[in-house]
């Protein structure tokens, strides 16, 4: 099963960026419900405080997703990350985050830092990010950059196929040598943690 989330801001083109597929799982955070409705995607989880929507617009959402979760406004954590923990309780493939870039950094670097759980990718217009574990990966890129970042120390980095490649390094976690490349290929490392971002303009 794939879990896709919607959350804010809302500043990404839902029609482009969202398949509907057979085994899914859709989760609105809080005002992205809003947007889920205006396009007639179901919504099977309404997560959040929705202190971000008219008290008629938390009316229409709560009527129209098939269930929901609703939290004070006082809470430890972001909606976006209490919508993260409901889906990892439940068994899936992958987790898709629309959204959870934007202007507000300190959500943008919460959101990032989510990725860390395992098989997350966050996703917008321009980017896609997500975080790999040790192995070997044939990594796909459609877009015009891919930058690679250590959130733990990687050692043994190799990065083939790329217009810059790398052969058995080990990159810092604050290193920022791997920024900026282009074209697809094959990353591969032993240890560590790999950050992975695929951006435009």
């Amino acid at each position: 099963m794939i879990i896709k989330i919607f959350t804010g801001p809302l500043n990404y083109n839902i029609q482009s960026l969202y398949t509907k597929e057979e085994n899914e799982y859709l989760i609105g955070v809080d005002a992205a419900n809003l947007l889920l409705i205006k396009h007639n995607i179901p919504i099977d989880l309404a997560v959040g405080d929705f202190d971000s929507v008219t008290n008629d617009e938390k009316k229409m959402i709560m009527d129209v997703a098939k269930k929901v979760e609703l939290y004070d406004s006082t809470k430890d954590y972001t909606d976006t990350n209490l919508a993260l923990e409901i889906a990892l309780q439940k068994s899936f493939d992958k987790i898709v985050i629309y959204g959870g870039l934007g202007k507000r950094t300190d959500h943008t670097l919460a959101n990032i830092f989510l990725l860390r759980k395992n098989k997350i990718e966050l996703i917008d217009d321009y980017t896609k990010m997500y975080v790999l574990k040790p192995g070997k990966y044939d990594i796909k890129n459609e877009y015009k950059y891919i930058s690679f970042f250590a959130t733990k120390t990687v050692e043994h980095l190799s990065i083939k196929g790329f217009k810059y490649e790398l052969d058995h390094f080990t990159l810092a976690k604050n290193d920022p040598l791997c920024i900026s490349n282009k074209g697809e290929g094959t990353v591969r490392f032993d240890k560590g943690e790999l950050l992975v971002i695929h951006q435009n303009e």
